[in-house]
């Protein structure tokens, strides 16, 4: 095997292949290191398949819904082992799939740890790979919790769901991120008792307000307490389980809990060998431009690795990932951080792009804000959206809208028209005299950009 390459990337998940599909397909000799399945973190443990959770759990959800139209459902049985069997087989079929489509581009994959060993090489197996360029895409990790008894058996990852065939009777989540939040969901909709506990003071802490309060309250009403400003915790062992102590909001709470589930994560930065080219090999990420450059002549590094957890989406990973391939192989393309959608696949769901109107204050902007409650439109009124709710920021000068934030059983599907209204630059009243479809969810965005115009034409 040849081992010189035009570009080498590091990782295979969805950042690395989709930089390792572009660059083949402008003309590069390609490898892909990986050591262990192709499809990273979110296909094998990640977003697949607790999206593949979140779907049945919908399912549940919709039952009373359901009964409201006259379909009622009788004897349901919550069947793990086959939700995870049917999980398995879709995740190994998306594994096949991307297989196939390096060998089709004649991309070469290398099984094994790769890390850098000084400028333009991979050390992986005991051989030295060579190439013009290197993308570093080796993803995340999960992180060990800090807090006092955190190594206790009782305490797991995510992880623990891909395999559980019995699930915990009463569980402890700990976390305010996406992840959290519909783990939470699902085990509660699966018949586990859950608590939701975070050291922040909220849920999606950098999201909108009106957004955030409004899933705290849906969480709330369904069953699931959340301890927010969770401080000090503690974990004991029990002849049965773990008790949980803490304090929150000046008060101390003490749960009997049989299992703690932590989701946090961190960039995979160790054992990268970026010391080997100058780079902090302690720093928790690698800094990298619009560019995906890292500062170092043809290396470059994109996805997880390059930020903190909140900005930990695939769809960031895979646009990075098209960028650093571009620039590798001569091209000049850029990454606009502002259209990358921070969703959550709980019920109802969360789809945000671009600034909140706090942030965007704090940008010196002057903001005028407009909102469409879903209870007011059609599909809404038909799907009972009672929560449901667009809202739209945007600069008041000019009407450039900045950010869309948006809360529903749908959102996550709008978000990607939140991703092109803020990618082609429009105005309120471009978004306002927008046809959208009939009877839809998404007539509430030109709603609530009329809304912030002053001439909303369905609310009262």
């Amino acid at each position: 095997m040849d081992d010189n390459y035009d570009v080498i990337v590091v990782g295979g998940g969805a950042g690395g292949v989709a930089a390792a599909i572009r660059a083949a397909q402008r003309g590069g000799k390609v490898a892909v290191v990986e050591e262990s399945h192709l499809g990273g973190l979110c296909m094998n443990s990640g977003c697949v398949p607790f999206g593949h959770m979140m779907v049945a759990s919908r399912f549940l959800g919709d039952m009373g819904l359901a009964k409201e139209m006259g379909i009622v459902c009788s004897d349901v049985v919550l069947d793990v082992p086959t939700l995870l069997n049917r999980q398995n087989d879709l995740i190994h079929f998306m594994r096949q799939g991307v297989k196939t489509l390096l060998n089709k581009r004649k991309i070469t994959l290398v099984t094994g740890r790769g890390r850098l060993g000084g400028a333009g090489r991979v050390e992986v197996n005991g051989k030295t790979l060579r190439a013009g360029a290197i993308i570093l895409a080796a993803g995340a990790r999960w992180l060990k919790p800090e807090f006092e008894g955190g190594d206790l058996p009782q305490v797991v990852d995510s992880g623990y769901l891909l395999n559980a065939t019995e699930l915990p009777r009463r569980c402890l989540v700990y976390g305010g991120g996406p992840w959290s939040i519909e783990i939470a969901q699902y085990l509660h909709r699966f018949g586990s008792r859950v608590w939701l506990v975070i050291p922040e003071e909220s849920l999606l802490q950098n999201e909108s307000k009106t957004i955030r309060s409004r899933l705290a309250r849906v969480l709330q009403n369904q069953g699931i307490p959340i301890i927010s400003g969770a401080g000090d915790l503690i974990l004991k062992k029990k002849s049965a389980g773990v008790e949980a102590l803490m304090t929150a909001k000046d008060n101390e709470e003490a749960l009997n809990v049989d299992l703690v589930m932590t989701t946090r994560r961190a960039a995979a930065v160790q054992g990268l060998g970026i010391d080997t080219v100058g780079l902090d090999g302690r720093a928790e990420t690698i800094p990298v431009n619009e560019k995906m450059e890292t500062g170092i002549p043809g290396l470059y590094a994109i996805g997880d690795l390059t930020g903190p957890e909140k900005k930990h989406y695939s769809h960031r990973a895979s646009s990075a990932g098209l960028v650093a391939a571009e620039n590798a192989m001569g091209g000049s393309l850029t990454l606009d951080e502002r259209t990358i959608a921070r969703i959550v696949f709980s019920r109802p769901q969360v789809a945000c792009v671009g600034l909140t109107a706090k942030e965007a204050k704090a940008q010196d902007y002057e903001v005028i804000v407009g909102s469409a409650p879903l209870s007011m439109n059609t599909f809404g009124m038909m799907t009972a959206e009672m929560e449901g709710l667009v809202e739209v920021v945007a600069e008041k000068r000019y009407g450039e809208i900045l950010g869309i934030h948006m809360i529903g059983n749908g959102a996550c599907e709008m978000a990607g028209q939140g991703v092109l209204t803020l990618q082609q630059e429009m105005t309120l009243e471009d978004l306002a005299r927008t046809p959208f479809p009939h009877p839809t969810l998404s007539e509430s965005l030109a709603e609530a950009a009329r809304d912030a115009l002053g001439i909303p034409l369905y609310l009262p």
